[in-house]
């Protein structure tokens, strides 16, 4: 849970201190002092309301940071779980050349495409966060670098850009290889047929 450690971490000082006053206290009141000192002893049943005080006031402490770590942990857990649903959405949203454009990644068995950034299917993509820059720009192209995001990865399944495992006919094929997109499509001849080859990301 990293909620709970930067929450304790955060407090590392104060609750080295809390449970040494922690210790010391339950030790205070549990241990047979009369065996060590009459007078010690003597103090420490005069003062038991204080240091009773001092144990709910310690272990108050640590209870409330439990609290607020677990609270933290649920929090982040939901948000998560709210991305994973918006990019889901997103993604069973597609329209034709995003799918399109998606596929390339699968058919030239890449995980970085140097695409135009300025292309509106590029940009529709990075703006859903589905496709994100990872590096400078071709010089010679004006092209950047781009990835599947580790977010939209676990959705971006064959189904999700219109693709399948198992053979797949001509006309499938062809009608495949005529929605790639032009910008980015490899400059040297790509293989004819596709079978059930897979992502490299």
């Amino acid at each position: 849970m990293e909620n709970s450690h930067s929450v304790f971490a955060a407090n590392k000082t104060l609750n080295i201190v809390m449970l040494w006053l922690f210790c010391v206290t339950a030790l205070l009141l549990v241990l047979p002092l009369e065996s060590v000192s009459q007078e010690l002893a003597d103090q420490v049943a005069a003062n038991k309301t204080y240091l009773y005080l001092a144990l709910i006031v310690e272990l108050s402490n640590f209870i409330s940071q439990a609290i607020i770590a677990l609270m933290g942990s649920w929090l982040n857990s939901r948000g998560v779980k709210k991305e994973q649903n918006a990019m889901k959405t997103t993604v069973e949203g597609l329209d034709f050349a995003e799918r399109a454009l998606l596929r390339e990644f699968v058919l030239q068995r890449k995980s970085v495409l140097y695409l135009p950034e300025a292309e509106p299917t590029v940009r529709s993509l990075t703006d859903s966060g589905i496709l994100n820059v990872v590096g400078d720009p071709d010089e010679s192209t004006s092209r950047v670098p781009m990835i599947i995001t580790k977010q939209a990865r676990p959705f971006i399944t064959y189904r999700a850009i219109g693709l399948t495992r198992s053979k797949m006919n001509d006309e499938m094929l062809e009608q495949i290889m005529n929605a790639r997109p032009d910008f980015a499509r490899e400059k040297k001849v790509m293989p004819r047929a596709y079978r059930g080859i897979k992502a490299a990301w």
